[in-house]
């Protein structure tokens, strides 16, 4: 499992249906959890495997953040736009199973993908009851990974004092190099692998569509919850290296509020 997928479950388990526009806190906040994720080994694997799925969130009265699901970066409202930028991380890719909770042997003969910085800039608007959004990830470590862009929809579907369910539709464009890197096979990785070589070209990539439920059990305590469907289209989808085009994702995770 890679942070990739992660990060895209906790953006099912924002809070309530507005996280492409939601403002900085009026007050410092801090949040600690841990939880199960149920996820793909890869993107366009066949098989999928439960792992842990840790979660630190600290927030500033000022704008600033850091955790695990946004990175380290800083938070504004400009006009009725959200404004964020932040330092990110990707985790990579390997090319066998190292753990139980990472790896695929699918994937022998294709070489690492190594983690790489990600600077994260990302915009949001409230358009009724429907929060809008772009978020772009440039590698900073692996400027050869290339980038990524995600237009996102978001949306409540009920909510009270205790309990908010949500709702959230994404598609995620790779420029050239992205997609090459993670669904690309070149000729020495043909002849390692055994997989035709391919070249991946820019596009879509995938489209995620997923609901969300938070539940306040008190003052402190809150459950997130979250499951998906992840299709991958264009390139990504012709892949040789994509085994199954349509994979769910489900998590969930008990969180305490300081």
């Amino acid at each position: 499992m890679r942070p990739a997928l992660t990060l895209i479950l906790l953006s099912l388990c924002a809070v309530g249906g507005n996280s492409y526009a939601q403002a900085a806190p009026a007050t410092d906040s801090l949040s600690a959890g841990l939880g199960l994720a149920y996820v793909p080994e890869y993107a366009g694997a066949d098989d999928s495997r439960l792992v842990p799925l840790p979660y630190l969130e600290r927030t500033w009265a000022n704008g600033w953040f850091a955790g695990t699901q946004r990175g380290l970066g800083y938070q504004t409202t400009a006009g009725g736009f959200t404004l964020s930028a932040a330092l990110g991380y990707d985790g990579g890719r390997d090319d066998h199973k190292r753990s139980f909770f990472s790896g695929s042997d699918a994937l022998r003969g294709m070489g690492k993908i190594d983690s790489s910085a990600q600077a994260v800039l990302s915009v949001g608007y409230q358009l009724g009851a429907v929060g809008l959004g772009l978020t772009t990830k440039q590698n900073l470590s692996h400027r050869e990974y290339g980038a990524t862009y995600t237009l996102g929809l978001s949306g409540s579907l009920y909510a009270d004092t205790s309990d908010q369910i949500g709702w959230g539709v994404s598609a995620l464009y790779g420029d050239r190099k992205h997609a090459q890197t993670w669904f690309g096979v070149t000729a020495a990785q043909s002849a390692a692998s055994g997989y035709r070589a391919y070249r991946a070209g820019a596009g879509f990539e995938n489209v995620t569509a997923g609901v969300n439920w938070t539940h306040v059990l008190d003052a402190n305590w809150v459950v997130r919850s979250g499951a998906g469907l992840t299709r991958l289209t264009g390139d990504a989808a012709d892949s040789p290296l994509t085994k199954r085009r349509t994979t769910p994702m489900v998590m969930t995770a008990l969180i305490y509020r300081f």
